[in-house]
């Protein structure tokens, strides 16, 4: 193999791909990327077995060829390189050498026939969404995945279409979070299936642009294409359980509030908290919200933020960071909280399509 690729492309691709490798693995060849050079361009792909992401260079390809290298040291060279063209070309015993201007290194490869490859299989549910859409949505549900491993199925983010409109949720069983979208252009039939977190995280890193992103599906692998780049993952395997119940009928108080002004108040309100005391009491009353905290180890604080509220006073205590991360995502100027009282799940919505479910804590 010899090509010629910019030292802005490869390390693009390097930084795109980089985060699939798992460094703890104990296969030898999984420490590695491959790097290819054939008809269709120069292509650098890593794999854990779980998630596989393949990122295309523009490059010049001389010949043809293949070979792998250590991910985390090809990609530390390419970081120090000097701007420029970079030449990478292989020899019959796996040996690459890397030259840019006057730098010159030689990095020994393991044999390619034993890098895994991706097996792609035929999208039984196919739908196409602009890019930073999709990235925006995970963006805004990703928080609420439960950590518990015991939970596999709640560590996943559910993908769920029904009539035409997708629905993607997360939850930990403390807190929900939801969007969904018409899918008017797309024709797509109902179909659920579960993201890992990894699959979404990565897809967090590399989505970006106003390019199309076409996601296919089968029961058991999701993949996720745009221009340059290919991400396949396993879907996580079981039911997700069902997550409207959990959602109130109706609500009969709602407040609204500035969201960004909101966020600040509950951060430094919340610099009170401490281990044995985690939650902000949220004091409601007629054009008025005072958020406090209290504990033992510090003291307390307070701070009290204009709202629009007609109802009755209320005293509602939360963890602040089930507050404050969606609203964190959400875009409008401001948020709405809907709830019946200080013991029942409160709704956070704002944005189009947005909605997250918060169950309150007891006061210590």
């Amino acid at each position: 193999m010899k090509v010629v690729v910019s030292k802005e492309d490869l390390a693009g691709a390097l930084r795109k791909t980089l985060s699939a490798v798992n460094s703890k693995n104990t296969i030898p060849i999984l420490h590695n990327v491959m790097l290819q050079s054939d008809d269709e361009g120069f292509s650098v792909t890593a794999t854990d077995l779980e998630i596989c992401i393949r990122s295309q260079a523009e490059a010049q390809v001389e010949r043809p060829g293949c070979t792998t290298l250590p991910a985390r040291k090809l990609s530390q060279i390419v970081s120090v390189l000097p701007e420029g063209e970079v030449t990478l070309e292989t020899d019959d015993n796996q040996q690459t050498s890397i030259s840019c201007q006057r730098s010159f290194f030689k990095m020994l490869g393991l044999n390619p026939e034993e890098f895994p490859r991706e097996q792609t299989e035929e999208p039984t549910w196919s739908l196409t969404l602009p890019a930073a859409d999709f990235k925006r949505t995970l963006g805004k549900v990703s928080y609420a995945v439960s950590h518990d491993e015991s939970r596999y199925v709640l560590n996943g983010t559910l993908l769920s279409v029904r009539s035409g409109t997708l629905t993607t949720v997360a939850t930990d069983g403390r807190r929900l979070a939801l969007v969904e979208q018409n899918l008017s252009e797309n024709e797509v039939a109902d179909f659920d299936v579960i993201l890992p977190a990894k699959a979404v995280s990565e897809l967090l890193k590399v989505l970006e642009g106003d390019e199309e992103l076409q996601i296919g599906m089968t029961d058991s692998q999701a993949t996720f294409t745009m221009k340059n780049l290919l991400l396949t993952s396993k879907l996580v395997e079981g039911n997700y359980p069902n997550y409207r119940q959990v959602i109130p009928a109706a609500f009969s108080n709602s407040a609204i509030v500035q969201r960004e002004d909101f966020i600040e108040v509950l951060n430094r309100v919340s610099m009170m908290i401490s281990e044995s005391s985690t939650t902000v009491n949220m004091k409601l009353e007629k054009g008025l919200m005072t958020v406090s905290a209290v504990s033992s180890e510090f003291g307390e604080g307070n701070e009290p933020i204009d709202v629009s509220y007609d109802g009755e006073p209320i005293n509602i205590s939360f963890n602040p960071t089930f507050i404050v991360d969606p609203l964190r995502h959400m875009e409008a100027d401001q948020a709405v909280f809907q709830f019946n009282d200080e013991f029942s799940p409160t709704s956070i919505s704002g944005d189009e399509g947005f909605l997250c479910v918060v169950m309150p804590m007891r006061s210590s």
